[in-house]
């Protein structure tokens, strides 16, 4: 872990200008994570907009590898094991990796045929130490030595010569088709076997004691097989097939099993001899990166998914970039790919394949990046980071952070993400749990749940601590960010307060505030007001809207003040028919009948008929008035009824939740129902207004056939903080009922004599 916060120095200083000259435009960067990758490697998440004009987004996974890590090796892998053949990046990794070797970050490599011998890499292609392909052809190369330090060039040239005791022979090339009179050096990679026809010699080679494969070396070796006119020849590990053809073939029948012979092998990298350990092709273009220096004019000038490999200029730091493209990222040139390069640290850097190729794979994650594809595309090669380590372990021994600075804005709110590690600096664990935060007061404060509350005005440093394991995070506090309330409008009354949920967005994610946090102003102050710390009352009937404001960005909510004047409201008493939609099973004809008397019940006549499942339903999609803690149904029958249901849907549902009753029921008496709305449907602000959805009759089958009566006192709503003004209803006999009119009058009937609300009679 200690090399990976040296890295992370230069990475971090070109991170904290938070911006990016791309193409001539500014651009503003958001990290949207950055965390030690694996031993030695970091990976950062980036987002890039346009600081000005429409659209420009891009979307980016910068890997950066520290090649002198003592545990880590860079290395090439062909797709499916074998020069012709494609494999998804993340499936290479898998199957390459064993207890002793993780491949553990990487990205897709060169181009590669997609007609024919699909999956054949394009340009110069060597796994550890051995040449894959060698293709005489003008294609970058992205490489490293056997230090694992970048080697980037314009150019690479194979040469190989096979030394006799009285000539020597060119080797036309490593692996692939043997045309007619050459010499082919094939090994493992090739395939299983040379794939050849029967038209030639083949000479099975083995190193002699003291000499190790390398790109550019002499080499004794020591006949071990020979075939003549027999073709694909098998390629045991390690050892290497000399495959000739016409006259070729006539120079190898002059050698003999048990015969040594002398490989003169050379590699040039823009006319330098190299050994390179691993090299991936990249385009025909120019070097989109040379020398510190960015390609002007010889570059790719579409904008693409893109995937880019570079190096710093001592070679020593190596750089795994792919832009998103396609979609919500517009991917890019490959200029503004070696500019984005270039900014980070990076002095040479090559385009590989780009388009639905570019992959970056991250172990255990898989692909980071969203393929334009959909999906994870199969390429011909790529080429990996590998931890290089004693044996498998899954103990968590130190921890780090997605994103070691916490960006928040004052009173802001955060729960940081940790990722957990092994001994060996590689990820075990992606979502560490029980990890305790704690600074200093003067930053800010550890809220119950464990999160981070930034109360301070300056920032400073917050704690992670697990077990043994801390690690520290900057918090870093800004004044303005882009701004969201939770709710577009909200309903309230004069009694139940409503302080303002807000998020920011901060480098592409949410982030909680405390409404304190904003500037708040109400535009209709007679409506509803709004304190400093975002509480909105009502004040009267109407909407208001109401302002937040943190720095240059704003968000508005629409507030709807409804004020209840009594404690229990009469919602409806069914004297409006047409307000309900009647329901029942075949053959009831159900009928609200509305007496003179008003304040009679109202009648819900029906027939009883024997069906399965008998009921009556009254159906309703009206809002209920302001924000009711109970909904009380009364009614009495002279049928059998054993339970009623009620359904309410809160207005950010399309279903009703529903309410049935566990009371027992006398037939023929009068029976009230309440109904919790806390219970039924809870009190985020979110469900109201709610909505009268319906009022279901199961009818018991002992009912007796013919005409019955459901009579509907009416259904009320109660209001538990509302306190009506002293009067005679607060002195009620048991048996007392109280009826709201149309005109606001309230009528009480005591023993069937009727009185106003003052207690005064008036019948």
């Amino acid at each position: 872990m200690k090399r990976f916060s040296l890295l992370l120095v230069a990475c971090v200083a070109a991170l904290s200008a938070h911006a990016i000259y791309l193409n001539g435009v500014d651009y503003r960067i958001d990290t949207l994570s950055m965390f030690p990758a694996g031993p030695g490697a970091t990976m950062f998440e980036l987002r890039m907009n346009k600081t000005a004009g429409a659209g420009g987004r891009l979307d980016c996974w910068l890997l950066t590898v520290d090649t002198d890590h003592p545990n880590i090796s860079i290395e090439q892998v062909l797709g499916s094991g074998k020069l012709i053949g494609t494999e998804r990046p993340s499936s290479m990794a898998k199957r390459k990796s064993t207890d002793t070797k993780v491949y553990f970050a990487g990205t897709n490599g060169d181009f590669f045929v997609t007609q024919g011998d699909v999956g054949r890499p394009i340009g110069l292609t060597i796994a550890n130490n051995e040449y894959c392909y060698t293709p005489n052809n003008n294609r970058l190369i992205g490489a490293v030595d056997e230090q694992f330090h970048g080697l980037l060039g314009t150019l690479g040239r194979f040469s190989g010569k096979l030394v006799l005791a009285d000539t020597t022979l060119n080797i036309h090339h490593v692996n692939y088709k043997r045309e007619e009179n050459q010499l082919v050096l094939y090994n493992q990679h090739n395939a299983a076997t040379t794939l050849t026809n029967a038209y030639g010699t083949e000479l099975l080679i083995e190193l002699l004691p003291g000499n190790e494969w390398h790109t550019s070396a002499t080499l004794q070796a020591k006949i071990t097989d020979k075939q003549v006119n027999i073709g694909s020849m098998a390629i045991p590990a390690g050892q290497a097939v000399l495959s000739g053809h016409g006259t070729m073939a006539d120079m190898l029948n002059t050698l003999n099993i048990g015969d040594t012979v002398t490989l003169n092998l050379q590699l040039k990298i823009d006319d330098q001899v190299v050994n390179a350990s691993n090299c991936v092709g990249g385009d025909n273009y120019a070097m989109i990166l040379n020398n510190g220096e960015v390609e002007q004019s010889n570059f790719w000038n579409e904008k693409h998914p893109r995937t880019a490999f570079g190096a710093s200029e001592n070679g020593h730091v190596l750089y795994f970039l792919v832009v998103d493209g396609r979609g919500v990222s517009e991917g890019c040139t490959t200029k503004v790919l070696a500019e984005i390069l270039q900014h980070f640290g990076a002095y040479k850097a090559v385009n590989w394949d780009g388009g639905g190729s570019s992959c970056m794979y991250l172990n255990p994650f898989g692909p980071m990046n969203n393929g334009s594809d959909g999906q994870e595309r199969a390429c011909g090669n790529g080429m990996f980071v590998v931890a290089n380590v004693p044996g498998p372990d899954t103990t968590v021994a130190a921890i780090a952070a997605r994103n070691p600075i916490c960006i928040l804005p004052r009173y802001g709110m955060a729960a940081p993400s940790f990722l957990g590690y092994n001994q060996y600096g590689l990820i075990v664990n992606t979502e560490v749990e029980g990890v305790v935060l704690s600074c200093d007061s003067s930053v800010g404060e550890i809220l119950p749940d464990g999160s981070f509350f930034a109360t301070g005005a300056n920032g400073g440093v917050l704690h992670a601590t697990l077990g043994n394991s801390t690690t520290d995070l900057t918090v870093r506090i800004i004044d303005s960010a882009p701004i969201s309330i939770r709710l577009d409008s909200v309903l309230r009354d004069h009694i139940h307060p409503y302080t303002i949920e807000v998020q920011a967005k901060i480098n592409g994610s949410p982030v909680n505030l405390h409404a304190g946090a904003l500037s708040w102003e109400s535009l209709q102050p007679e409506v509803a007001t709004v304190s400093d710390l975002g509480a909105v009352i009502g004040v009267s009937n109407g909407y208001a809207d109401i302002i937040g404001t943190l720095g240059e960005f704003a968000d508005t909510i629409r507030v709807h003040v409804e004020m209840p004047e009594h404690h229990e409201q009469m919602w409806s008493d069914f004297r409006e028919p047409a307000r309900w939609e009647l329901k029942a099973s075949s053959g009831f004809n159900p009928t609200l009948v509305v007496p003179d008397d008003t304040l009679a019940p109202v009648d819900l006549q029906f027939t009883y008929k024997s069906a399965r499942g008998p009921y009556i339903r009254l159906g309703n999609t009206e809002p209920l008035y302001s924000l009711p803690d109970t909904v009380r149904v009364v009614f009495r029958t002279d049928a059998v009824v054993e339970k009623i249901t009620v359904g309410i849907r809160p207005c950010n549902l399309t279903a009703s939740a529903s309410y049935v009753s566990t009371q027992t029921f006398t037939q023929g008496e009068r029976t009230i129902v309440d109904i919790s709305i806390n219970d039924l449907v809870g009190n985020d602000p979110a469900i109201f207004p709610l909505f009268f959805d319906y009022l279901r009759f199961p009818i018991e089958t002992t009912t007796t056939e013919g005409q019955h009566h459901i009579w509907l006192d009416g259904i009320s709503l109660i209001y538990k903080d509302i306190t009506d003004p002293v009067s005679a209803l607060d002195h009620l006999p048991a048996g007392a009922r109280v009826k709201k009119l149309q005109d606001g009058q309230v009528i009480i009937t005591i023993a069937g004599r009727t009185y106003n609300a003052q207690g005064q009679r008036i019948d």
